[in-house]
């Protein structure tokens, strides 16, 4: 044995640099990675002193000019690096190693071997010939008729192949003439670069550049291909721009077979107290409408001091069916209007918030007429405050809020509404008390009066408001050591009645009956309408956790309102509810096991003995398996069903699909099916998707294919098939 001090080695980090350049949205893999293959020597534990170079042999023989021959079971250790082979020469004058036979270097990294190497300790350069790596951690592995490095961690490569797949296996292969990399500037370059997919080549680069490392660079991402009746073929090839380390840039040219070519810019920032991004799509002629198509998002959230915050969103299109055109989803295809506003918001902690917001709409839906929009807030300002300290355990508070509302061919108007108020709340370790006398004052300044006949300029509102609740808190353990609460709680609202027909409507509505609305200060959103009340709310929640996640494993709630007065006051052509009891309102949440959960929720009226709006949601998720069903119904509005299903079907096959269909119009809302193929180290899927893209009700399909490459990216795009989104009845 020859102990030697020396430097560190550096070593090989061309497969980590490989696999490192996949995008980082590359599809997640279902199926285990492929086998690698063993050179048969495991990775060496470090050393504790890393620069000490140990040498191993059976026998040593020392020749002239300090020339030693190692041979049978040599071993060379440095930290975590490992030498193999049964022959290697050591020159001890020039402090180098030559192998000319079969050698195996190891680390926790990678493993090489070689037919022949070459390696200078003091300069750390090396060469290794006829060379095989395999990357354990990433399962990938490759070949290089001659890999050199060097100190600088650079290193270069001729005759270059890598994969992920398994050794028996030409599911895919990447071969290049050369390819070079640096460490110290993230970047490898490869030369005559051709890629193969089950021994065909199918892609072909003389020269392109690809990140070893997580640093953002400069370059193409992969592109995306579909097909739909609306576009046609539709290819995307993004261009991203590391423009600096706290902005960059993303140019996506948008080929449209149906309608032209549309340039995509993407732009996102990372300031000191700030972030945002900004999107604008560009197609300068439509072929189908002749005119240019645009649209334009920004989002900007920023802190101007530690208590001032600001907050932009801005949305516009060029015309009012870009999304159903263009958008590609259903959500998209049913937006109604889109948002442009500013909010200025200061806090000052546990006393008071001030905001300022001015807000504007354009609208989307064809089928709405000016009327049906939005009104502008130019501008809004709240102001919410609460004393600090309590005094007998009540609170005083003050809500103030004032609004100029701009609406073309509309009564517009300034709407003032005040409300403080005095909140008292007390609590022990089983029940809860808490009560709030308020007083609400509302008056509005109207002009255009025209558009409604008879409308005052200058109405107001004057209300005194009191309110009660009080809850108990019962704790067990059940029989399985899972904690159960159950919460009972009584509320209490009283608010005398004041005609109010002679007030706009700005922002009210009337939100549904749901749970939340049993402990409401107002039936209606918005200020515009505050309802008269007097009843009484019983509700009660059964909770069952789990002591060692502390999950909840059982949540279910009831809860009815009894109306002592039928409520007078309502929007207009609107109508008040009666007095007595009101319909039940009843949730449910129960995750059954690690894969199974059921969601309900119903609306149950005793009086007409039936149900007036339903949800019911069961899932199961495994680790290949999904099942979702889904029913939501309201009365005399919707009642659609939704299922969705992913399954293995024999071997490497898989299939998944998706089916919405509304039992109150008897139609299809959108149908999907897609098939797949999958081995350890690729993918090929395909996808047919028909669906409802535009407000209208009108149809559009399309055929999606792609090709994942694990460990490399992935050609063509899929339709959203297998995202895991339950937003349906969730």
């Amino acid at each position: 044995m020859h102990p030697l001090t020396r430097p560190a080695l550096h070593w090989l980090a061309l497969a980590a640099g490989l696999s490192l350049s996949a995008p980082a949205w590359a599809l997640e893999e279902g199926n285990a990675s492929c086998p690698q293959l063993d050179f048969g020597v495991a990775a060496p534990e470090p050393t504790l002193d890393p620069e000490q170079v140990i040498l191993n042999a059976d026998h040593a023989a020392l020749e002239q000019d300090g020339l030693s021959k190692l041979i049978g079971s040599v071993r060379l250790r440095q930290g975590d690096k490992l030498f193999s082979a049964e022959q290697m020469d050591y020159d001890d004058r020039e402090n180098t190693v030559r192998v000319n036979a079969e050698s195996v270097f190891r680390n926790r990294e990678m493993s090489v071997r070689s037919q022949e190497a070459e390696f200078d300790l003091d300069s750390q350069t090396g060469v290794f010939h006829d060379s095989e790596f395999t990357m354990p951690s990433n399962s990938a592995r490759g070949t290089a008729g001659r890999l050199s490095l060097n100190r600088e961690g650079q290193a270069e490569m001729e005759k270059v192949s890598f994969t992920t797949c398994a050794p028996d296996s030409h599911g895919w292969e990447l071969h290049a003439g050369d390819i070079r990399m640096d460490k110290a500037t993230g970047f490898g370059t490869a030369r005559n670069a051709r890629l193969d997919f089950l021994g065909l080549p199918i892609l072909y680069a003389p020269w392109f550049r690809f990140p070893i490392d997580d640093r953002r660079h400069t370059g193409l991402l992969y592109p995306t291909v579909g097909d739909s009746d609306r576009t046609g073929f539709d290819m995307q090839v993004p261009l991203y721009l590391n423009l600096a380390p706290n902005y960059d840039a993303t140019l996506t040219p948008r080929l449209m077979t149906d309608r032209g070519t549309q340039i995509a810019t993407d732009f996102r920032y990372l300031l000191g107290r700030g972030e945002g991004k900004a999107r604008y799509e560009y197609l300068s002629e439509d072929k189908k409408t002749g005119e240019m198509r645009d649209y334009a998002h920004l989002e900007h959230r920023s802190l101007l001091n530690a208590r001032t915050s600001l907050a932009m969103l801005y949305d516009g299109t060029s015309d009012k069916t870009y999304f159903e055109d263009f958008g590609g989803r259903l959500d998209l295809s049913a937006i109604t209007h889109l948002e442009r506003s500013a909010r200025l918001t200061y806090q000052a902690p546990a006393a008071y918030r001030v905001q300022a917001l001015v807000q504007d709409f354009q609208p989307l839906a064809s089928s709405l007429v000016a009327v049906d929009d939005p009104y502008r807030r130019l501008p809004q300002v709240l102001v919410d405050a609460e004393t600090r300290k309590s005094l007998f355990d009540t609170r005083a508070g003050f809500v103030g809020e004032y609004v100029n509302f701009v609406r073309e061919d509309s009564v517009q108007g300034q709407r003032i509404d005040l409300r403080p108020y005095l909140r008292t709340e007390r609590e022990g370790a089983a029940w809860f008390a808490r009560g709030q006398l308020g007083y609400d004052y509302t008056t509005y300044k109207l002009t255009d009066t025209d558009f409604s006949p008879g409308q005052s300029t200058d109405p107001s509102r004057s209300l005194p408001t009191f309110s009660a609740e009080y809850g108990l808190r019962f704790e067990r353990i059940t029989g399985s050591n899972q904690l159960q609460l159950l919460e009972p709680r009584v509320f209490y609202l009283y608010t005398p009645y004041e005609n109010q027909d002679d007030q706009p409507v700005f922002d009210g509505g009337e939100p549904d009956f749901e749970f939340t609305q049993l402990f409401s200060q107002n039936r209606f959103l918005g200020r515009d309408r505050v309802s008269d009340a007097n009843h009484v709310a019983i509700a009660t929640t059964l909770r069952q956790l789990d002591p060692d996640s502390g999950v909840t494993r059982f949540s279910a709630s009831i809860g009815q309102l009894f109306r002592f007065q039928a409520p007078r006051v309502t929007l207009p052509d609107g109508t008040a509810p009666d007095s007595g009891a009101t319909d039940f309102i009843a949730s449910l949440d129960y995750r059954i096991s690690e894969k199974l959960r059921t969601v309900m929720a119903a609306q149950w009226s005793p009086s007409e003995n039936e149900f007036n709006r339903t949800s019911f949601g069961f899932s199961y998720r495994s680790d290949r398996r999904r099942l979702d069903l889904g029913y939501r119904y309201r009365e005399n509005q919707l009642e659609q069903t939704d299922v969705i299903l992913s399954t293995p079907l024999w071997q490497r096959w898989s299939a998944a699909g998706r089916w919405r269909y509304s039992l109150e119009d008897e139609q299809t809302l959108d149908t999907q099916a897609g098939l797949q193929y999958e081995t350890c180290c690729w993918a090929l899927r395909t996808s047919y998707r028909r669906y409802i893209a535009t407000t209208s009700g009108d149809f559009s399909s399309g055929i999606y294919v792609q090709l994942a490459l694990k460990g490399l990216g992935q050609i063509g795009s899929g339709s959203g098939l297998l995202q895991s989104d339950s937003d349906f009845y969730e």
